[in-house]
């Protein structure tokens, strides 16, 4: 099966894979406790992200001066970037992440409904487990819990001083649209390559690929991706495949007006992202997702440009 953070890796162009040293924490402390991470919430903290470098095709801005010796998060060479996940996010939003080692500490003695890390506010109703505190904003106006309710992929519960609890949703769901509001709307991310710590030098020559920055896109979770759908999609669109991650296929299907369908499968499952240049454009490979692909799932749309190009697919579907 997928991880279930694999629509954030082709969000960023991830190539993932394990980081020794935070995998060696995490399971040494599960040997001494007897307890164990969420699988979300495991791969999250020992995952290392490498994206791939390209000229700068997007004009930023360059919010604020470099500081003196300013060097880039993570390993950067002229072909790609490798960071840690967490460390990823610290280069796409503000506020204050917990590291792994609190995280194993805060599961450890989480005993109670509450935890230890509420304080004085009212933990939301229907809770199946206790809270381990993840996230703050700056200002420690906004916090965010995972809920321990036994599930690999758990709830996250984020409490605002002045709205109270949101509605809770999956662990993977709330990393993807934190990822996908800074992608697409925040101009100054990432961070090493754009802010005030930035190597401006290096970044006006080359930075991380961002090829979905317009927002056209939809993605779908499905299960295996046959051999007959693979064949029609290769009959219409220039294509290829490789292995990517662990026992998992990366299959690359693009027209040659631009765009992509993507599909990462292995035996069990598939998820599927489809990326285009204009509404109409995005709304014909997803047809043809549907039609040659075999594609049966439900599109999700993260953006206001993805949700229009659902409107415009379901108005072509009443008007047959």
């Amino acid at each position: 099966m997928l991880s279930p953070l694999q629509p954030l890796f082709l969000l960023l162009v991830v190539e993932p894979s394990t980081c020794p040293k935070r995998l060696r924490e995490v399971e040494a402390w599960e040997a001494r406790t007897g307890r164990s991470l969420p699988v979300a919430v495991r791969e999250f903290f020992t995952s290392l992200a490498t994206i791939p470098m390209a000229p700068n095709e997007y004009p930023r801005t360059v919010w604020n001066a470099p500081e003196p010796g300013a060097t880039i998060v993570g390993r950067v060479t002229d072909d790609e970037w490798e960071v840690s996940l967490p460390d990823l996010w610290a280069e796409y939003r503000e506020g204050s992440l917990e590291t792994l080692p609190p995280v194993l500490a805060a599961v450890e003695r989480a005993t109670s409904a509450t935890g230890d890390a509420l304080e004085v506010i009212t933990p939301p109703s229907g809770l199946r487990g206790p809270l381990v505190y993840l996230q703050t904003d700056v200002m420690r106006q906004w916090r965010v819990f995972f809920e321990l309710d036994g599930a690999s992929d758990p709830p996250v519960h984020e409490h605002h001083r002045d709205r109270g609890w949101s509605p809770p949703r999956s662990f993977s769901s709330w990393l993807f649209a934190a990822f996908a509001g800074s992608y697409v709307h925040q101009d100054m991310v990432p961070y090493s390559f754009w802010g005030k710590n930035a190597d401006l030098t290096r970044s006006e020559a080359a930075c991380p690929v961002q090829p979905f920055r317009n927002g056209r896109w939809l993605r779908a979770s499905q299960g295996p991706f046959g051999a007959e759908a693979r064949a029609a999609l290769e009959k219409r669109f220039s294509s290829y495949a490789r292995a990517y991650a662990t026992k998992a296929t990366l299959y690359d299907f693009s027209p040659p007006e631009g765009g992509w369908i993507w599909i990462v499968a292995d035996e069990d499952s598939s998820e599927w992202w489809i990326a285009g240049e204009t509404n109409e454009h995005l709304a014909a490979l997803a047809r043809a997702a549907r039609d040659l692909g075999q594609l049966t799932a439900p599109l999700i749309a993260d953006t206001p440009e993805g949700a229009a190009v659902l409107e415009l697919l379901a108005a072509a579907t009443r008007d047959t």
